[in-house]
């Protein structure tokens, strides 16, 4: 199947009314069982990576060119999706490289800061034609590769702003989420949010580790993406944990496990986000 584009993955969920699941992966194996569950449950998905994500996949080229191969040779629809980019000069690399959807995340900054930035950013996604999305207000907890402060909600006044003036595509949203395996869902902000931006798609971080009953109500609310990092990677990691022996001489067996793991985690995710059989 042709590779998808952000955006048509994005509009799809707001007609669909569900949420586009976004899961950062780190290797081959990670993206291969993202792959398999959206196949099993015939669900478009975006492949993502942060700065941290693109490190250890090698670099952004070679991050750029598995992904591309991976979502050509699925059977749905993938986008390949740059998350949390925190200089535009990694999003014009990103797009050289043939990234279908850009983030630009400058809610670290000021908010003026956050505008003229992300209105640079614009401009670059709508040259190379790819959605972009941005955040405003700041999700906070840990997560490699992602820049974290003190959590900062996000401002419905400021996000009416913000939008007008950027003209971004979507926006991820602080409403009590954390990046990691923590965090709760503020939904009367979410649905101030909505209100506020006029039903621009809202983006949800900090997706792992959020109740299954705050999750469907955060979509049900308004929320039209989720990024999902912490839990495949845990599954991965405490897969291999088990399975790899110290006399074990190829570590082959203990991959194909731990994508395994992904795959029940992911299913379980697309599951809940109600992208399941929406491809």
């Amino acid at each position: 199947m042709p590779l998808a584009s952000g955006r048509e993955l994005l509009a799809g969920a707001v007609l669909g009314a569900y949420a586009l699941p976004g899961f950062n992966v780190s290797n081959i194996e990670m993206a291969l069982g993202v792959i398999d569950a959206a196949q099993q449950r015939r669900a478009p998905v975006l492949l993502q990576f942060n700065p941290s994500n693109l490190e250890h996949f090698g670099g952004i080229e070679v991050a750029a060119a598995a992904a591309r191969a991976i979502a050509e040779r699925a059977t749905v629809p993938v986008g390949v999706h740059l998350d949390h980019g925190a200089h535009v000069s990694l999003l014009r690399q990103a797009v050289r490289c043939g990234f279908t959807s850009l983030m630009f995340d400058g809610s670290t900054f000021p908010y003026e800061r956050n505008r003229t930035e992300t209105m640079s950013a614009y401009g670059v996604a709508l040259e190379a034609g790819v959605m972009l999305e941005a955040e405003l207000g700041h999700v906070g907890g840990r997560e490699p590769g992602v820049a974290t402060s003190e959590m900062v909600l996000t401002d419905p006044e400021a996000a009416a702003r913000f939008i007008t003036e950027t003209r971004v595509d979507a926006l991820a949203v602080s409403v009590g989420t954390a990046h990691g395996l923590a965090g709760s869902v503020n939904v009367a902000l979410i649905r101030e949010l909505r209100a506020a931006t006029h039903g621009l798609p809202l983006v949800l971080h900090g997706g792992s580790g959020v109740t299954p009953r705050d999750m469907r109500t955060a979509v049900e609310a308004g929320i039209r993406k989720v990024n999902i990092s912490s839990e495949i990677h845990a599954a991965f990691a405490n897969t291999l944990a088990m399975t790899l022996t110290p006399s074990a001489r190829d570590p082959r067996p203990s991959l194909v496990r731990a994508r395994q793991a992904v795959a029940l985690v992911a299913a379980d995710r697309i599951d809940l986000l109600g992208a399941a059989q929406r491809a």
